[in-house]
């Protein structure tokens, strides 16, 4: 708990009260003794309360935001009645717990060769406080090169970044003993210092400090050659190519084991449509981009792992701050969850979404991905957590498909396979993959397996070899709803792979059918699985087309094949409703009330990840088979799985029921 904060901000509050900073007289030493002490707090911090109880440091950083940054932010006013109402002041920062934790964050970074990444709330100032730290530098530090990146131009000008900091500067100009003339003064650039005239050529001279801003769109290499004293990435949440600027910018501020600066990533959820898939890869790695560290205590289960600097939703939140600027955590808390349950009364899933990206509790609900898409993605989110935090993916157990005695097909467990289990996956990740078996296929006491009782949705990759190796071949086993064994309607294996042959993969997908007895319904246009099917003599294993694509909104004039799925993009935009529908399936009601649906018994992490982040534009293999996959069981609506015989299963390892 921090006491007595006001003593850190003595210049600002000098300055709110009678409208400048100091009553010394210019040209005095006392004037220039005042501003020479600022600066140095500026550069190196300044501690109260000295050897007390009452003991606080804070950054130079923190030290020049909270005394020379007016910024907007929501002060009490009392009407003559009495009552307090909220209103939007331009005054100076008030000092809050968690502004403190980042700026000594920042300068542990400077002291450690370090970078950052800042996972974030909305409106916690952070625009303000980045223009704070550039401006600091622009006066203070001697020929320092300060940039800010972003994806879009919006966020720097208008009402963003670089605007603020340009607001700062000309503050500091018309109030201190800082002014600095300008050598460059653009709207995304400004240079300082000036020019004089020696021995009939212009020399520039003093500071010559310099703010810059760039756009880099779709063009990650612009950062190339920017080594600063400091680099923003600002609203790194929405920033396409960001891992590729990053790791391009990363040896500019490099020389040898030393940073000569510091790069901080700080980033918002809620965005619709927003690439996060950066911003998420820096923060749950940062020892693997130079970043510094922090355990991870807000996401459930995630004890022993690190991850960025995370600022939540109840840190700083507005009503719930004591005069000294501690955050009230619990009653905020309290607050923010009365908020929660009031949007999620509303007909809106979307809203819900950003709402819960948009005030985070824990990072992964600030990753939450918020888009056009159809499917429950908070459900899908919660999902995901609980899997990942208590390692319900393993259940699932990774092996090898042989063919065994009498040419019948035999799993065998494999424990140094490393299934695929990220999306997007990693280049260091084994694209051979594995089979991972969920519940092995239902047996009678006669070894054998019923037709249709299961179906292999599944999703090809193009050719062999590939430059750009990012799609991967996605088979899905599904049991179908049925009466001859519980639980059904589930997936219950998966081969995903791109090993390094096109007949490698095949091979796995059609032992897979012969295992489960099951047939292929898979997309045609590509993946060599007909030829394959011809090869080898396995053409009964693929499904034929099906016979409701027929219908006059799903048919496709152009394409006719024999066996699989040509996925138009109507056929697609149906596809998507079957998923959300079978997702949200109800498999159970316990007797509290709690509600198990289909996507509660989803333990692929990649899936749900897909899933979640699913859009028109990217590449999920996993989604698309999954999706040919519900064509396939409304297919086979009416197809009956008939009973052969009581099912005394064999006594292998399969009969565990994971569900």
């Amino acid at each position: 708990m921090f006491r007595g904060t006001n003593r850190l901000r003595t210049a600002a509050l000098h300055f709110i009260k009678n409208g400048y900073y100091t009553s010394t007289l210019p040209g005095t030493k006392e004037y220039y003794d005042y501003w020479d002490e600022e600066k140095k707090r500026c550069l190196y911090g300044y501690t109260v309360g000295k050897d007390t109880d009452t003991e606080i440091t804070i950054t130079g950083n923190h030290y020049f935001y909270l005394n020379y940054c007016p910024i907007d932010r929501s002060v009490d006013e009392e009407l003559p009645d009495g009552t307090i109402i909220a209103k939007r002041e331009r005054t100076f920062p008030a000092f809050y717990d968690g502004d403190w934790k980042y700026f000594t964050a920042v300068d542990q970074c400077r002291r450690e060769n370090k970078h950052m990444t800042v996972l974030k709330a909305r409106r916690k100032g952070y625009s303000y406080k980045a223009a704070a730290m550039l401006a600091r530098n622009y006066f203070h530090v001697r020929n320092s090169k300060n940039y800010v990146f972003a994806g879009q131009k919006e966020y720097l000008i208008g009402d963003g970044l670089l605007s603020k900091a340009w607001e700062i500067l000309s503050f500091v100009d018309d109030n201190t003993a800082w002014s600095q003339p300008r050598l460059r003064d653009r709207e995304m650039n400004k240079m300082s210092g000036y020019k004089k005239n020696v021995n009939g050529a212009d020399v520039e001279l003093g500071m010559k400090s310099q703010i810059m801003g760039v756009s880099l769109k779709d063009q990650p290499d612009k950062v190339r050659g920017k080594a600063g004293e400091l680099i923003f990435f600002e609203e790194a949440g929405a920033f396409p190519g960001l891992l590729k600027a990053w790791e391009v910018a990363m040896p500019t501020m490099r020389q040898g084991n030393k940073t000569l600066g510091t790069m901080i990533a700080f980033g918002t959820g809620g965005t619709e449509g927003a690439d996060f898939e950066g911003m998420e890869e820096l923060f749950y790695n940062p020892e693997s981009y130079d970043c510094l560290s922090f355990d991870n205590v807000w996401d459930d289960g995630a004890m022993g792992t690190v991850c960025g600097h995370f600022v939540p939703i109840y840190e700083n939140l507005e009503g719930f701050i004591d005069e000294d600027g501690n955050s009230q955590v619990e009653p905020a808390i309290d607050f923010e969850e009365t908020n929660r349950n009031k949007k999620k009364g509303t007909n809106d899933p979307k809203a819900f979404d950003q709402y819960i990206a948009e005030h985070p509790q824990n990072p992964r609900e600030a990753t939450l991905q918020v888009s056009s898409n159809l499917f429950d993605i908070a459900s899908l989110q919660e999902q995901y957590n609980k899997v990942k935090v208590s390692k319900l993916h393993a259940i699932g157990t990774a092996g090898k498909l042989y063919y065994g005695k009498e040419n019948r097909i035999t799993f065998k467990p494999d424990g140094d396979l490393r299934p695929i289990i990220r999306f997007p996956h990693r280049k260091e990740d084994a694209l051979d993959g594995a089979v991972v078996i969920y519940e092995g296929p239902y047996r009678n006491q006669q070894g054998q397996t019923p037709h249709n009782l299961y179906l292999v949705c599944h999703d090809p990759y193009g050719q062999n070899k590939s430059a750009d190796s990012t799609s991967l071949g996605a088979a899905y086993v599904i049991k179908r709803v049925n009466n001859v064994s519980r639980p059904d309607d589930m997936i219950v294996a998966s081969y995903i792979g791109r090993p390094h042959s096109q007949d490698e993969y095949n091979k796995n997908l059609f032992m897979l059918a012969d295992y489960y007895n099951a047939k292929i319904g898979f997309e045609n246009d590509r993946g060599a699985v007909i030829q394959y099917a011809r090869q080898h003599r396995k053409l009964h294993r693929l499904q034929e087309e099906f016979e409701m694509l027929d219908k006059k909104d799903l048919r496709s004039k152009n394409v006719k094949r024999q066996f699989g799925m040509h996925t138009t993009e109507a056929r697609k935009r149906q596809g998507e409703l079957y998923i959300r529908d079978w997702l949200n399936t109800v498999r159970s009601t316990n007797e509290d009330g709690t509600i198990t649906l289909n996507l509660h018994k989803i333990y692929d992490l990649a899936l749900l990840q897909e899933l979640i982040k699913f859009n028109h534009k990217g590449n999920f293999d996993r989604v698309m088979a999954l999706m040919i996959g519900m064509y396939h069981t409304r297919e086979l609506y009416n197809a009956e799985v008939k009973e052969i015989l009581d099912d005394n299963s064999s006594n292998d390892w399969f009969d565990k029921n994971y569900y």
